[in-house]
């Protein structure tokens, strides 16, 4: 078979082919992956056999998939779930025919009806001849766009492929010589298998995806392609809508009058191309405009399958309705003209539409409510005001009015607001909290007021709570819902001031400038940034045991304690050595040592712990008398044994201490004997008895480095022989 295809030099060709592939890379794929290409696939099983179809729908990959052919394995699905290993259904990828194959065919076909389509022609012609043409591009006339060019080939290259499925799906044999047909044959009935595809195919540009199918091995059944059909009864249409499949191509409508005698009324079978986001609704549908309104009418739908037959969908029972609203009504302003009433009053067309029924009125707190019926029965068509006895005086009320006509269909009018005659004005507004920060800004919070027709507040200030209280924000706007329901304010205060508090105010206006009373006045303590004013040493008294001190408090009024700092005068460290209460004006310092000299100074300490500057600092020394403490307990003892006198005494634990020990013998006076130096030591014995035999006499006497001294203990005696 020739085909007559017009040829240019192969250079040429290629070097199009190659911007072609450039060109849908660019528009296809942003990244540095190669494009992986998707193969759809799908199934039907008839307990002795499962037919496969498969096809791809890039021009691109079609041309990889001719070339190199499809393979196809299955597996075995055990009862557990469990899948056995794939293998190959076929030896060898699955090709289109060769062209020898297609002459025999061609030559070998019955005699066809030459009015119908010729599927098989068209799967030749335009899915295996355009082979030949895919490297021979027609060079463009001169001056012409090359881009402009290879857009239009690729264009074409789209269409014949989208024929070519289309044949495919319209005749088994186009299918098979296309190479997107098996049937696989070594099954078993029952059994459920996996089937896998793809295209051992893969370069720096293109590579393909593998696509799974799981399917049960069951005789063929044409009621399980019945599908949910819907219907859309329109205003002088009727709108059939059906859910879509992978096996469906396209779709043939019937109606009927009598629901014996059915007319198809597409001419064509029904192909609707779409966008990948409308495909995922998988429905499709068609529009019946040759009807009459209220006359029922019975449809089918059949859809034309990739298997080339055709299944019917299901059937439904419709008819068009009247679907125009009446005239939208126009309501004017209504008006509160009692207490308890406000009148409602709209206008139509003169004369309003024959169809036009009735009315309502509907009422509701907000402009974009449900506006539920105020009222059980319809007003009758002529009516054009009605009187609301039942709104709201303590929330909006808009009011819309319905119209509907004989068919039920309704129309209804804008929202309009009613303002009410208020006189009354709103509670005053309570405090929920307020504080102020390190930096003077003050936060004021208000409970919101719970008055529907409150426009905001009005804040007032002042330094003490006897003082006029001057306004300071204003939170109201009549055209501003926001402002509506601000409870949270800020001010900013000076923090350098002797005044504590700040003292605030508040009142609440509705939406007819009605001012509630002020509320209550709220306190905000300024945060405490200046330190208390130091105290102030006056005197200091020295005894020999202690030294005190005399002082004036510091006189700020929050004031938490005084701190009293020791050193000797000798020393840079200073102690802490009490904490004195915020009115105390004299300590009483015991812990000191005569003749030492102490430097004393105070700070204060207020309620924020900020501290003082340190008072200037007083001097002071205990009186040295030079008397020491006297001895104590003193008793001597004669150890026969060792041919000793043992003195022992008790004496208050000092430093730099010593003692002398005075000895007398008979009727001699005391008389100083021995030292004693350790400062710790309280006892002595002696054995040194040169006198002789008699009675001897001892005391103890305790001496420091500064030369005081105690008394001398009390004499005792013991007799040596």
């Amino acid at each position: 078979m020739k085909l007559f295809i017009k040829r240019i030099s192969k250079q040429l060709g290629s070097v199009l082919i190659l911007i072609i592939i450039i060109t849908n890379n660019l528009f296809a794929q942003n990244s540095d992956e190669p494009l992986k290409f998707k193969v759809g696939l799908t199934a039907r099983s008839y307990g002795d056999s499962v037919y496969l179809r498969w096809a791809v729908t890039n021009p691109i990959a079609w041309r990889l998939v001719k070339e190199n052919g499809f393979i196809i394995e299955k597996a075995k699905i055990l009862s557990d779930g469990k899948t056995e290993k794939y293998s190959k259904v076929s030896e060898q990828p699955i090709k289109p025919w060769p062209m020898e194959k297609w002459e025999e065919y061609f030559d070998t076909r019955p005699p066809r009806d030459v009015s119908s389509l010729d599927n098989e022609g068209v799967a030749f012609t335009l899915g295996i001849g355009e082979k030949d043409d895919e490297a021979n591009i027609n060079l463009p006339p001169e001056n012409e766009d090359y881009l402009k060019s290879i857009k239009e080939k690729r264009s074409s290259q789209e269409w014949a492929l989208l024929l070519s499925l289309t044949a495919a799906n319209n005749s088994l044999i186009a299918a098979e010589g296309l190479g997107l047909f098996y049937v696989d044959k070594d099954v078993k009935e029952n059994e459920t298998y996996s089937y896998r595809i793809y295209c051992n195919y893969k370069s720096n540009l293109y590579s393909f995806d593998t696509t799974y199918l799981k399917i049960k091995n069951e005789k063929f059944d044409p009621k399980k392609s019945l599908k949910t059909i819907t219907a859309n009864e329109n205003d002088g249409s009727i709108e059939i809508i059906w859910d879509t499949d992978i096996q469906f191509s396209t779709f043939n409508v019937e109606r009927s009058e009598d629901k014996q005698t059915y007319k198809r009324l597409n001419d064509a079978p029904l192909l609707t191309l779409k966008s990948a986001a409308s495909d995922s609704l998988n429905k499709d549908s068609f529009i019946d405009t040759t009807i009459i309104n209220y006359k029922p009418y019975n449809y089918r739908v059949y859809a034309n399958t990739v298997f080339a037959d055709e299944v019917l969908l299901g059937e439904i029972t419709a008819m068009g309705r009247d679907r125009t609203p009446p005239e939208q009504p126009f309501v004017l302003q209504p008006t509160h003209i009692d207490e308890n009433k406000v009148k409602i009053s709209w206008q139509m067309a003169d004369p309003p539409a024959n169809d036009l029924a009735g009315f309502y009125v509907g009422r509701d707190s907000v402009s974009d409510g449900s506006f539920n019926y105020i009222h059980k029965s319809p007003l009758p068509k002529n009516i054009r005001e009605f009187i609301d006895t039942s709104f709201s005086k303590n929330n909006y009320n808009f009011y819309t009015v319905f119209a509907f006509d004989t068919a039920g269909n309704f129309s209804s009018s804008y929202p309009v607001y009613v303002v009410l005659n208020d006189t009354v004005p709103p509670i005053p507004p309570k405090w929920k909290e307020a504080f102020m920060d390190s930096n003077g800004i003050v936060t004021l919070r208000l409970e919101p007021n719970k008055e529907f027709d409150l426009m905001g507040y009005r804040i007032l200030k002042a330094n003490a709570p006897d003082h006029e209280f001057s306004s300071i924000i204003e939170s109201f706007d009549p055209d501003s819902a926001e402002l509506k329901f601000k409870v949270e304010f800020q001010d900013s205060v000076d923090l350098q001031s002797t005044t504590k508090y700040v003292y605030y105010r508040a009142t609440a206006l509705d939406n007819r400038y009605n001012e509630s009373g002020l509320s209550e006045i709220i306190a905000v303590p300024r945060p405490d940034v200046v330190p208390p004013v130091a105290p102030v040493l006056t005197d200091a008294f020295v005894s020999e045991k202690d030294v005190t001190l005399k002082f004036i408090p510091s006189e700020s009024e929050d004031v938490k304690n005084h701190y009293v700092l020791r050193r000797k005068s000798e020393e840079e460290k200073w102690d802490t050595i009490a904490v004195l209460k915020p009115k105390d004006s004299v300590y009483v310092d015991t812990k000191v040592s005569q003749n030492v000299l102490y430097q004393y100074c105070l700070f204060a300490v207020d309620s924020s712990n900020l501290k003082s500057d340190l008072s200037f600092v007083l001097e002071a020394r205990p009186y040295f008398t030079g008397v020491l403490p006297d001895i104590k307990n003193f008793n001597v003892s004669f150890d026969s044994e060792k041919k000793s006198a043992v003195l022992k005494w008790d004496y208050d634990k000092l430093e730099n201490i010593y003692f002398v020990i005075y000895r007398a013998y008979e009727n001699q006076p005391l008389v100083r004997y021995k030292t004693i130096k350790l400062s710790d030591s309280r006892i002595f014995s002696d054995s040194d008895f040169s006198n002789g035999s008699g009675k001897y006499f001892y005391a103890v006497k305790a001496f420091d480095n500064l030369n005081a001294e105690s008394r001398l203990s009390e004499k005792k005696e013991v007799v040596i022989r």
